[in-house]
């Protein structure tokens, strides 16, 4: 059953787009600009009457669903469920399925159909949205990200980047590929940075030097760096490798696939952050 002030949040929401329900979630369609195609959000807000913190999910380069194209992979519904327990609404934009694809990690990154310029074109436009429902607390915003996901969180917080990003209360990045962003500056009052020390994917060195850069610019970056893990370590799949992706440390392929200990470590690390800066449910910082 809706809550006075989810229905209320659902029609404000249908002024900007169009709203469907799919289980736990809503399906918010941005309408198309001259920039993109309709985009779709999938909102997975706490059915309460308090004005929480929110967290905007970004997918990687695999896209947010399984091979079926329609059902979510079920890394997002995990961590939906865990944001959720530490009581923060959750936004997961789909870039690639708004734009017809399901999956880029098997083309070449100069020559990708979905660039990170148009990923965080979508963010902005994203955010936006979040920021006009009454059952978020726009002051209390956080994003995340994986891989490519994270590299977009990168280029949306970057000082350089404009249009500027509307003020994030934090930004947690899970292996990012940051080779291309090694100019970026924080415009984020903390950083969460989680790296698989074997990523043989998104390599961890060009994102340490990165962090350690900040670090000693005097910004508020937490850096974790976890030995033996490699690129997917918080998902629960077994290690496999793949041939067909072509932008790893080696030309033959890169190795994916969960670790349990950095999971473990990872996601209380994320819930720390997150609770520090966002702080916890309906309880705003001091």
């Amino acid at each position: 059953m809706l809550t006075m002030r989810r229905a209320t949040a659902l029609l404000l929401a249908g002024s900007l787009g169009l709203i469907a329900t799919a289980g736990a979630m809503d399906i918010v369609t941005l309408r198309a600009t001259l920039r993109r195609p309709a985009l779709t959000l999938h909102w997975a807000p706490l059915d309460d009457d308090l004005a929480h913190p929110a967290v905007v999910a970004l997918h990687g380069c695999s896209g947010l669903y399984k091979r079926d194209g329609h059902t979510l992979d079920a890394r997002y519904p995990g961590y939906v469920e865990r944001l959720h327990a530490l009581g923060f609404h959750v936004l997961l934009p789909d870039s690639f399925g708004s734009r017809g694809l399901t999956s880029v990690c098997t083309q070449r990154y100069n020559s990708r159909s979905v660039g990170i310029a148009d990923r965080r074109a979508d963010v902005l436009d994203a955010l936006a949205w979040l920021r006009t429902q009454p059952q978020v607390d726009a002051n209390r915003i956080a994003l995340m990200g994986w891989s490519n996901g994270a590299t977009t969180a990168l280029s949306v917080m970057d000082a350089h980047q404009s249009p500027p990003a509307p003020p994030l209360a934090a930004v947690a990045l899970f292996y990012p590929g940051c080779g291309q962003l090694q100019a970026a500056e924080p415009a984020v009052p903390a950083v969460l940075m989680q790296l698989g020390g074997a990523d043989d994917w998104t390599p961890p060195e060009p994102c340490q030097r990165l962090a350690h850069r900040w670090q000693a610019e005097g910004h508020d970056v937490v850096l974790d760096v976890y030995p033996g893990a490699y690129h997917g370590f918080d998902s629960d799949s077994d290690l496999r490798f793949r041939r067909d992706v072509p932008n790893g440390r080696n030309t033959g392929g890169v190795h994916l696939g969960g670790n349990p200990a950095a999971f473990e470590a990872s996601q209380a690390r994320l819930a720390e952050f997150l609770s520090a800066h966002l702080g916890r449910g309906g309880q705003s910082q001091p």
